[in-house]
């Protein structure tokens, strides 16, 4: 049997309730002045129809008791009995009238438009504060019934009726009886007490109390106490009624504490201990009667109600201190904003000053680079040598060239031996200069065909590069074969824009001037390469300050390459091992084209580069290192926000960056706000600590509880 059964039926009444479930869907009989509508319910000894009154047009409810196979009389007079007995209460449904001669007998009620609490409760469980409103008005009809001497003792959801208001009316009285009788009444399984199960018990109002534990249980946790599969499994196993009657004392009994309900958010601890008293096993422990109940939760909402004055006196001075938090640390935040700032500018004078320097040992190494292939150039001797040279057919002077490239220097034509000797001075001069070596020299023509290398490389000898910026000088690489028409070289010393070297695949930059007849005519380009890794030994790698020597400095290399656009030219992290790795030409293009500076810090540099001499340098207190954004594990190192000085290259479109980390300069500082914080957190702990303590102790005196 399940929970929603009502342990009422013999064999007789079981055959009574089959012949009833046969009547369709008509009345069992007309009843004057009332027009049926629809049935409502049916129960084992009688249905129940909805009707319309003819003279008022109100709707009832008319309950039919069927004479079938010795129906007992005492049913209808029973019920009509406790109804007549509770007709004053407001929580009970009201007896209109009884046709006690009619065939068969019946009795009218006014109709709960709301339908049951048992429907309610088959979507989901209620709100606390809902389900302890039911309660209350559950147990107010008790009290009414109770106080005219009637025990309901078969309550449980479907018995509770909910109004248009959502007001409780308890129906259903068919198994009350009045507090002197002495017969057993049997209630329905999970909402009948323990005791009630024995057909030797008298009728108690613990009995109703315990139901009302039982449905306000159902409303908080959405099913019933003890129900579980164990408890199903053992009730179906029962033969008869006594033994079901047994089994479930006995599992109810050996269950005994709830606690299930505890876990339920908005289930506070004296709604929880009323109703674990409630639904005690032992009688002894549930309160006596409804209105002990009603007086609980009373108690409840008395000591709920000192909750916003126990609240406003916690809260207030908690306030109070929150209060003060917002002001010191607005004090430190500007304490902290003025001392970044000073150290920001402290670190940026030093940096502007090491940017100055390197921009300055930049400009005076590529002006020596440059004088020197002047010097040269201008030399008679050589001067004379290749003025012949360029006056010959080009292809009679590339034969000589590659004919010459296996042979000793002293066999080799003039015109080569003096540029090869002052290759190799220049070379000797770098060493003992320690000074970079220079990637290569080469001699272009006036049309931009190369005509002499060293090193000598089969690849370049013969190509025409006039397409290339160190041979017409106007800034930028045109695309090979698709230059415009009558480019002529460059007209002074020149500093090209970075490219990749056709002989090395690297990075390289080409410091030409050119190369004048005795007349004055531009007769060619001679220069000299570098590459970019190798081209001012002090602009790789890091170094620290003169005096700061744990401050961490980056000094990389930019160029100007449009309008919009300024790249990163040089970078410590642009090793030669680290490009070797980009495998294939797509892979390093798309590399450098990833070192793009931010719009702030580009036209930053921009703008330094077009002033006339000043400003001298530009500052940036944030600046994001375009390496950081590459993805690759060496480059990692350099993602995050760093402050910058930059300073240019005077007579090429370069800038020098030195940069430093941003949280190494402000890092003294951050240390001693989260110090400062560190130690306002530990004062406003402690004191909200002893502001909860004097609470908690208030709570306790006051409600007696430390929940």
């Amino acid at each position: 049997m399940t929970g929603g059964d009502t342990l009422i039926l013999d064999d007789a009444g079981r055959e009574q309730s089959r012949l009833l479930s046969l009547q369709g869907v008509r009345p069992p009989a007309d009843v004057p002045g009332y027009s049926f509508v629809r049935r409502l319910g049916m129960g084992a000894f009688g249905v129940v129809w909805l009707a319309r009154e003819d003279r008022t047009g109100r709707m009832v409810a008319i309950k039919f008791y069927p004479r079938q196979r010795g129906m007992n009389w005492t049913l209808l007079s029973r019920e009509v009995e406790k109804l007549a007995a509770v007709y004053t209460s407001h929580h009970i449904v009201r007896l209109l009238d009884v046709g006690w001669t009619a065939d068969p007998p019946y009795f009218v009620m006014e109709y709960v438009e709301g339908g049951s609490l048992g429907a309610r409760l088959s979507g989901a469980r209620l709100s606390t504060d809902e389900a302890v409103r039911i309660a209350r008005e559950i147990c107010s009809a008790l009290v009414d019934a109770h106080g005219a001497g009637v025990l309901h003792c078969d309550l449980k959801p479907d018995n509770v009726l909910l109004d248009g208001q959502g007001r409780v009316r308890l129906c259903d009285f068919g198994q009350a009886r009045m507090s002197h009788e002495h017969s057993p009444a049997l209630g329905t399984l999970y909402y009948m007490a323990p005791e009630q199960a024995d057909l030797e018990s008298l009728p108690d109002a613990r009995w109703d109390v315990y139901a009302v534990g039982a449905i306000l249980y159902q409303m908080l946790t959405g099913s019933p106490p003890h129900r579980d599969a164990d408890v199903e499994r053992g009730l179906q196993q029962s033969a008869s009624l006594e033994e079901r009657l047994a089994t479930y004392r006995r599992l109810v009994t050996a269950a005994g504490h709830i606690g299930s309900h505890r876990g339920i958010p908005g289930i506070d601890v004296r709604l929880a201990e009323i109703l674990e008293r409630c639904l005690a096993v032992d009688s002894t422990g549930r309160f006596p009667n409804a209105q002990a109940v009603l007086d609980a939760l009373a108690a409840r909402d008395r000591q709920r109600s000192r909750r916003p004055l126990l609240l406003v006196g916690f809260l207030v001075p908690l306030l109070l201190t929150a209060a003060l938090l917002p002001i010191l640390g607005y004090a430190l935040s500007r304490n902290r904003d003025a001392a970044e700032l000073q150290m920001t500018e402290r670190a940026l004078e030093s940096d502007a000053l090491s940017a100055r320097l390197q921009a300055a040992a930049l400009e005076d190494e590529l002006r020596q680079r440059l004088q020197e292939l002047a010097t040269i150039a201008a030399a008679d001797d050589l001067r004379r040598e290749l003025e012949a040279v360029m006056q010959r057919p080009l292809a009679e002077v590339i034969t000589e060239v590659r004919a010459a490239a296996e042979a000793d220097v002293a066999s080799r034509p003039r015109w080569m031996q003096l540029l090869d000797a002052a290759w190799q001075r220049a070379r000797e001069a770098a060493v003992t200069g320690n000074r970079g070596d220079d990637t290569s020299w080469f001699v272009t023509a006036v049309d931009g065909t190369q005509i002499w290398r060293r090193e000598y490389s089969e690849r370049t000898i013969g190509e025409n590069f006039a397409w290339r910026d160190y041979f017409h000088g106007q800034g930028v690489d045109f695309e090979r074969g698709q230059q415009p028409q009558g480019l002529t070289p460059l007209k002074q010393p020149h500093v090209s824009a970075a490219y990749k070297s056709t002989t090395t695949d690297r990075q390289t930059v080409a410091l030409s001037v050119p190369l004048f007849a005795a007349d004055g005519a531009i007769i060619g380009v001679f220069a000299r390469t570098v590459h970019l890794g190798d081209l001012q030994a002090r602009l790789r790698g890091r170094m620290s300050a003169e005096g700061q020597g744990s401050v961490e400095r980056i000094i990389a290399l930019a160029e100007v390459r449009d309008a919009d656009e300024v790249r990163l030219l040089d970078h410590p992290c642009l090793t030669e091992q680290f490009l070797r790795i980009q495998e294939d030409e797509a892979r390093d293009e798309a590399l450098f084209r990833e070192l793009i500076l931010d719009a702030d810090a580009s036209a930053s540099i921009r703008q330094l580069l077009q002033s006339a001499g000043e400003p001298t340098e530009a500052r940036l207190r944030l600046y994001l290192d375009p390496v950081g954004k590459i993805r690759s594990p060496a480059a990692q190192p350099y993602a995050g926000d760093w402050m910058a000085a930059v300073a240019p290259v005077q007579g090429t479109r370069w800038a020098v960056i030195v940069q430093e980390r941003r949280s190494g300069v402000l890092e003294p500082i951050l240390q001693m706000e989260r110090n400062a914080r560190r130690q306002l957190a530990l004062a406003a702990a402690a004191a909200a600590g002893l502001i909860v303590l004097g609470w908690m102790f208030v709570w306790h005196a006051v409600t007696g509880k430390r929940g």
